[in-house]
């Protein structure tokens, strides 16, 4: 049987059409003929040994296009986009493996006149990508782009947002997940413009005090609220040891806030702070009679921690950069060798490559400085370095409490230790000069 090529953008709905038609013709000599003769005879009709092997080229075919698609909806290649729709307007709803639409990508990049596009063409506003459970506006919001938060709600997308994986809501991810220095002064009027209302982490992350005082009048339990199991569990007193709010601890603490809640990794507010080397607030905390944590056992340090050194297998610099893939594909143009990446849909945020015994994590960054660097410590006694450090940073901690002087410098924990989505357990510390710490070992999970 000769074959025929595939059409450039087959659908499998328009094949599955022709096997229809084509039972149809094979029952009039074949009464007992099935679906899956018709399938076949059109699988091999196109050159594939079987409706299988057609299905998973046309499937692939598709991906590839959707792929592209999202890509230029990212970069912002409006014609690419507007081509891409003229010959096939379902792309306007299409999602990638990870449910990212081609929405979605203009909301991170900025991209207004291509929502406005890609709206007209059928996108849904309140699609839900897969790993954040988020929409395009929590995307617009997150990344400070208010024209394109503007045209989303014009489009009747949901100011709220309820149901993210952050328990954030637009307005969260507008504020209180959004980096200090990056709070969305722009977008937030726009929300609570269209509807939006604060709850008390958005609320504290502007700073402002009467919408806490409102948000605690109205329902005291908004004090017990917890942000997610991504944020660690924290409590508004834990919130406001991390984003240093020291102006709001005193009207938490008045409005009622709960001195011993414990986060994730149990720890209360005191101890946060007192593990952040955050003086201020480990005064006010303590004035507010929060309880002193137990510093466990803190005798010979350094013997301790000449012991835990033998556990660490290697160190890995980590360097921030503007474009992963560019980056790996310059590193392995000289010679290198990629050991892997991560790509989240929109292109790959975390890329690693080797040289000989050496090797160099790659983290995308929106703006890296010349010095963003961490350096990373593999070992299999993290949880162990975790305690001995930590037991010395609150017995230096409380020494400074007392107003006596600390046997040694304080250790200030960046990241408190935590098992990671990607398999990894690990902790964080600063240095005096601002470089993160990492010790790395295996999940507990």
């Amino acid at each position: 049987m000769s074959t025929s090529p595939l059409p450039e953008r087959a659908s499998l709905e328009y094949l599955k059409k022709l096997a229809r038609e084509r039972l149809q013709h094979l029952r009039r000599t074949a009464p007992d003929a099935k679906l899956a003769h018709a399938l076949l005879d059109i699988a091999r009709e196109h050159g594939f040994s079987s409706w299988r092997s057609l299905k998973a080229h046309v499937e692939e075919q598709r991906r590839t296009r959707v792929t592209a698609f999202i890509e230029a909806c990212l970069t912002g290649a409006t014609a690419v986009v507007a081509a891409a729709l003229d010959g096939d307007g379902s792309l306007a709803r299409a999602r990638d493996l990870h449910g990212v639409t081609g929405l979605h990508a203009a909301a991170v990049a900025g991209h207004a006149d291509l929502a406005r596009l890609l709206l007209r063409h059928g996108a849904e506003p309140d699609a839900r990508e897969q790993g954040d459970h988020a929409t395009p506006l929590h995307f617009a919001a997150g990344h400070g782009h208010p024209d394109v938060v503007r045209v989303l709600l014009d489009a009747g997308a949901d100011v709220h947002g309820a149901g993210d994986l952050h328990e954030a809501d637009v307005i969260g991810w507008a504020t209180s997940i959004s980096a200090p220095a990056s709070i969305r002064w722009e977008v937030l009027p726009l929300l609570l413009e269209r509807g939006a209302r604060h709850h008390v982490f958005s609320a504290m992350a502007v700073g402002d005090t009467e919408a806490i005082k409102r948000l605690v009048e109205e329902n005291p339990d908004a004090l017990d609220r917890r942000m997610s199991r991504f944020e660690q569990l924290q409590t508004p007193l834990h919130f406001a040891i991390t984003r240093q709010r020291h102006d709001l601890l005193d009207l938490l603490v008045d409005l009622g806030a709960d001195l011993e809640a414990r986060d994730l990794s149990g720890r209360t507010p005191l101890e946060a702070a007192m593990m952040r080397g955050d003086h201020e607030a480990m005064r006010q905390l303590r004035d507010a009679g929060a309880q002193l944590p137990h510093t466990g056992d803190v005798t010979d340090f350094t013997t301790r921690m000449s012991a835990l050194a033998g556990s660490v297998r290697k160190g890995v610099p980590m360097i921030a950069v503007s474009d992963v893939a560019a980056t790996l594909a310059w590193y392995a143009s000289i010679g290198f060798t990629e050991l892997s990446r991560y790509d989240d849909g929109a292109g790959p945020d975390f890329g690693m490559v080797s040289f000989g015994g050496a090797e160099v994590m790659l983290v995308l960054r929106d703006r890296p400085g010349p010095h963003d660097v961490t350096l990373w410590f593999y070992t299999d006694r993290v949880d162990d370095l975790y305690a001995t450090l930590k037991g010395r940073q609150l017995q230096v901690a409380q020494a400074a409490l007392a107003g006596t002087p600390a046997d040694g410098p304080h250790v200030e924990f960046a990241q408190n230790i935590e098992d990671m989505f990607y398999g990894a357990r690990q902790f964080s510390i600063r240095d005096p000069n601002g470089y993160e710490l990492y010790f790395i070992g295996s999940s507990r999970k």
